[in-house]
């Protein structure tokens, strides 16, 4: 369990391999992009984009444990989307209860510079799917408080933490604005995960 949390920190806190200023598909780092409207996000979990979305995915480490999940990152305009699968090697089974925790640790910086003050959890978890999210906007417009990615702040974010079929998973929703129409759009596919 220690190394699960330890993991989960680390993944929600620091910076991603895939992490990448100018968001460029580096191809000899074994970028792939794809352009279709859905996305496997790893052990048989999809996302659904609409249309005007670039989606890349990296190779995480080459373990067995690791085989099929991959960084990704999506984005249209000023919003990214970054998800980092990382495998319940223990096959442990998480409650909502001990995500919203590791979330509530993980965000905490998001929590002290923003509006809301507070995460506040909101459930998402269905059938075999456990987790939530909690939102974060700047205090004021034009603020970008929120360091979600390498070289990359941000004016809103929603983080997502989320276990399923034995792979956590973390995700943010980040933009460089207040929360606007591709900001939505981003956050309702997350939600949409099947």
């Amino acid at each position: 369990m220690r190394y699960i949390v330890c993991l989960m920190l680390a993944m929600l806190v620091g910076d991603a391999m895939a992490a990448n200023p100018s968001f460029v598909c580096r191809q000899e780092q074994g970028c792939q992009e794809e352009r279709t409207a859905v996305h496997d996000i790893g052990r048989g979990a999809t996302i659904t984009l609409p249309n005007g979305w670039t989606y890349f995915s990296y190779p995480q480490a080459p373990i067995p444990e690791m085989a099929g999940l991959r960084e990704i990152r999506a984005f249209k305009g000023a919003v990214v989307i970054a998800i980092t699968p990382v495998p319940n090697i223990n096959r442990q089974t998480f409650s909502e209860d001990t995500l919203r925790a590791l979330q509530a640790k993980a965000t905490a910086r998001y929590a002290d510079q923003s509006k809301e003050r507070a995460a506040k959890f909101v459930s998402m978890s269905r059938g075999d799917l456990v987790g939530g999210y909690a939102s974060f906007t700047a205090m004021s417009d034009g603020v970008k408080p929120f360091a979600v990615l390498a070289n990359r702040t941000y004016s809103s974010v929603t983080s997502f933490v989320i276990s399923y079929k034995f792979v956590i998973f973390s995700i943010s929703v980040a933009s460089e604005r207040p929360p606007d129409e591709d900001y939505r759009q981003a956050v309702n596919a997350i939600l949409g995960i099947k």
